[in-house]
């Protein structure tokens, strides 16, 4: 996945990096969930941290055997965040806005 990162920033010239891609390879092919795009101009939300993001993304990043060494690396490489397992969501509490709801005598949903 992370060559398909460095790929994307080099066919892109140095404009997009689509990061953070999950999924997995089955038989009757690959899936691909969750992609992040980060930009020079954050125009795609608030997953998009730019050039920072960028920067960060590269100062972590291993060329491995699928990167080519003629691919575009951004001059400057600087670590801003720090990689992390796992989502870095927080959990926000919140109060139920209605009474659950029933299916015909088969409970509430999500019993």
């Amino acid at each position: 996945m992370q060559a398909l990162s460095h790929y994307s920033y080099h066919v892109s010239g140095g404009r997009l990096l689509l990061c953070d891609i999950q999924g997995g390879v089955y038989s009757n092919g690959v899936v691909l969930t969750d992609p992040v795009i980060m930009s020079t101009t954050r125009i795609y939300g608030p997953t998009d941290l730019g050039t920072t993001g960028i920067s960060s993304f590269f100062a972590h990043h291993k060329c491995n055997e699928y990167c080519k060494s003629s691919w575009t690396l951004p001059r400057h490489r600087r670590a801003a965040y720090n990689p992390t397992q796992g989502t870095t969501m927080e959990i926000v509490p919140t109060r139920r806005s209605r009474p659950g709801m029933t299916m015909g005598g088969m409970g509430a949903i999500g019993e």
